[in-house]
Parts: structure tokens; sequence; C-alpha cells
């Protein structure tokens, strides 16, 4: 007698977020045939800018707490939104010889009214934010800051824990080369966040933040315009609306598959699918059922 651990369902394998290598790859080789002009050239230009989009993920992740905090304050008021971020457990670093100073910031930290400090650009670039006003845009019609104290603590943490996510995930896909992972978890995501908090000014602190790490590539428009565009896939997708429920198929004509989220549907595993078109020549149906042979049997067979 054997034991399943199956509801009956098919089985639920997690998509592995795949770089442009490895991507472009596995789709040439899946179609059983070299690589293209335009793949390779993809290809390079990858490599090319790997450099760019490694520095510019450290640059980022150095300058994380002080990207969410200019996001946060634009956001919260009456309070210190920072106090409220957890991170993750690190390992226990050596004593300084200031040790009450430490003994004081974790009691402000406790209490809520510790302050940071921005950084990015000096004096000149705090006086001129004076004047021309945060670098996020101009806020929604009708919005106002979030009051720390009204919001309780449950849910300051879990909006800088949201924030702090979206960014990395930005660091994520700038790494990869592919937007995918922006796209797979961020889209349908505004739903239910406006549940708990406000839609607007999750926008606001993701254009906030835009506007925060584009202020460390200032001198290099080539890092700009990448991050740029990774933070504009990030917004683009939280606007996106809902996509609609997936419902999967069962073995049985007569009764309905398990409805899920199209976003759970997004983040499966994509199964190769073969389509014969009556229009194609004699060398590309050939070119097809080989492909099928070569995935299904893992080898190449002929007649």
């Amino acid at each position: 007698m054997s034991v399943k651990a199956s509801g009956g369902s098919s089985v639920a394998r997690p998509q592995l977020y795949q770089t442009v290598p490895v991507a472009t790859i596995i789709q040439a080789e899946q179609q059983d045939r070299f690589l293209a002009g335009g793949e390779l050239s993809a290809l390079s230009e990858y490599f090319r800018s790997g450099t760019k989009r490694l520095e510019i993920a450290s640059t980022i992740t150095q300058n994380s707490d002080l990207i969410v905090s200019r996001a946060a304050n634009r956001i919260f008021t009456g309070g210190s939104p920072m106090a409220y971020l957890e991170k993750p457990v690190e390992a226990p670093v050596q004593e300084m010889a200031m040790a009450g100073a430490g003994t004081d910031v974790s009691r402000t930290m406790q209490l809520g009214t510790a302050t940071y400090v921005e950084s990015g650009g000096g004096f000149f670039e705090g006086f001129r934010n004076i004047f021309s006003g945060s670098t996020g845009g101009p806020a929604p019609a009708g919005f106002r800051p979030i009051n720390v104290a009204r919001y309780g603590p449950s849910n300051m943490q879990k909006s800088l824990r949201d924030l702090s996510w979206m960014l990395r995930y930005v660091t994520y896909a700038i790494v990869a080369g592919d937007p995918n992972i922006i796209t797979v978890n961020v889209r349908g995501l505004r739903e239910i966040i406006e549940n708990a908090c406000s839609g607007d000014a999750t926008l606001l602190a993701l254009q906030e933040m835009r506007g925060a790490s584009l202020g460390y590539f200032k001198n290099d428009a080539v890092a700009a315009g990448i991050v740029s565009d990774y933070f504009e896939i990030v917004i683009n997708e939280f606007k996106a609306p809902n996509p609609g429920d997936k419902v999967r198929q069962r073995p049985s004509s007569d009764q309905q598959g398990l409805q899920l989220p199209q976003s759970y549907f997004n983040a499966a595993e994509r199964r190769p699918k073969f389509v014969m078109k009556p229009g194609l020549s004699a060398v590309e149906k050939n070119d097809v059922v080989k492909a099928a042979y070569r995935q299904i049997f893992e080898r190449d067979i002929t007649r």
C-alpha cells in the first residue's frame, strides 16, 4: 500500500527565477538549435554590463536604510518610522569603547524617538531639497500622511517590512538582468496592501525610493537609467489591476479544478508546450517533433 502526500491536485513547482544567460540558453535548448545572433548580442550586453549591475546593487544595499527612511518619512508623521524596521539577526560584533552610546541608541529605538540623518549630497543637496521639494514627485490628490501612533506598532512593522522588501527585489532584478521576479511578486499586491494600509501611500513611497536611489548615481547616466527602468517596472506593476483567478484543470471532466490567484499561476514553473501549426514547412515540423522527443525522452529519437 502506497501513501501519497497529495490532495489529488497536480504538483505545484515554484518557478526558479532565471538570469538572462540561463533563460536564453534554455530557450535555444528547448528548440534544439544554436543561439541566434540576437540572443548572442543580448548575452554580450548582459555580460558587458555585469560589473555595472553589481555596483548598482551594492550601492543601493549599502544605503538601503537611508532610502527606506526617506520613503517612510514622506508618508508617515508623528514619530520615527525607522524605529519599526526589523532587520535580520546578525552575528555579534566586537564591542566598541563607547558602550554607553549603544545603550542609549537601543533605548531610543524602543521608545520610538530615534532619529535618522539622511545622506545624499551634503549641505547643498539638503538646501536644494528645501526649495525643490521631495525627489519622489507630487503626492496623489487627497493624500494625507499617516500618523505613526494611530497606525500602531504592528502595522508600522509590516509597512516598513514591505518597503524594504520591494527595494530588495529591485536589487535582485538588477543583478539578474530580468524584471520577471518583480512582475511575479508585485502585480496584484496593491489590493492586498489597500486592505490594511493605503495604496496611494505605498505608491508615493515607491516614487520616493526611486528618487532617493537615483541621487546616488547623478554622475553615472548609465547606472541612473538602469535604476530608473527597474523602479518604473515596480511602480507600473503596483498600479496594474489585480489579475483574475486561474482555475486548474482536473483529470475529471465534470469537476472544477482548484481556483487560485493568478499570482500563484505566474509563479509556477512553466511546462514546455509544443504547437504544430498547419503552415509550417516539413523541416520546421520535423524540428518541432525532434524538440518534443528531446524534452520528453531526454535524447534524440530518429525514425
